[in-house]
């Protein structure tokens, strides 16, 4: 979507570490001050036992964020005046809680893309190595190993699965008609996905698209099979819940 030039630049802008960072060079203060030390701690690792969000939830000064969102869209637009987000559910779920004001506007007047994946389960595995090595593009270097954990496999497969309905409720509450495609669609056929993406939204290519000049790889190796296998016998009740449906949010 970024190299079409003509739909927004979709970062992930309600990454904590974003919201901070973007606040702070824009001169839109997001952090309250007494969350400072808290924050620092978990950067360390000196409290990594908590997750991510549950640090900056608390630590985002609630009054910022729509400040933040209307500089940020602003901002963060292309020469025809498209912006675009990248939500990950925690991310919205954050922003549902937190900043009610400003999701009752982004349901109403914005569209929306839903991107899912068939697999869950790679789609899983792929979350829990990037967690374990802070490797999440092929253009980062790993930081640590991933290793095999069932529990923790299992418990971020719910987690994926859960997220996926989590989506379905919520279009299905605002009563929106997203336009879908999944990860394995666009990954036969980058080109056809940004097409159809544009012409639902009735824009063009700014300049021509040639995602192999991305520089990114699929991760995915030897060593996925091997987990996909562990998981698959050590739960057997789970098996039935691998592969999301097409059809889309109203099929879950």
């Amino acid at each position: 979507m970024e190299s079409s030039g003509s739909l927004g630049h979709p970062e992930e802008w309600l990454l904590p570490g974003t919201v901070l960072s973007w606040g702070i060079r824009h001169r839109v203060p997001t952090l309250k001050l007494s969350a400072i030390p808290e924050c620092a701690l978990y950067r360390t690792g000196i409290r990594s036992d908590r997750e991510l969000y549950a640090v900056y939830r608390e630590a985002v000064n609630p009054r910022a964020m729509q400040r933040y969102l209307d500089r940020l869209s602003r901002v963060e637009i292309t020469p025809n005046s498209v912006f675009s987000i990248h939500l990950q559910w925690d991310h919205f779920e954050v922003l549902n809680e937190q900043w009610k004001g400003s999701i009752g506007e982004l349901a109403e007047q914005n569209n929306w893309l839903f991107l899912w994946r068939e697999d869950q389960l790679e789609q899983t595995i792929s979350w829990v190595r990037a967690r374990a090595t802070n490797q999440w593009t092929s253009s980062q270097r790993a930081e640590d190993e991933a290793n095999y954990g069932g529990p923790e496999l299992r418990r971020r497969f719910l987690m994926t699965v859960e997220r996926n309905q989590r989506w379905a409720e919520f279009f299905r509450q605002e009563r929106i008609e997203p336009f879908e495609l999944t990860y394995e669609q666009v990954q036969a056929d980058p080109n056809q996905s940004i097409d159809e993406i544009l012409d639902w939204i009735g824009e063009k290519r700014a300049r021509p698209l040639v995602p192999e000049q991305s520089g990114l790889q699929v991760q995915r190796s030897s060593e996925t099979e091997v987990w996909i296998a562990r998981f698959t016998e050590e739960n057997p009740d789970l098996i039935g819940q691998r592969f999301r449906p097409r059809g889309g949010a109203t099929q879950l």
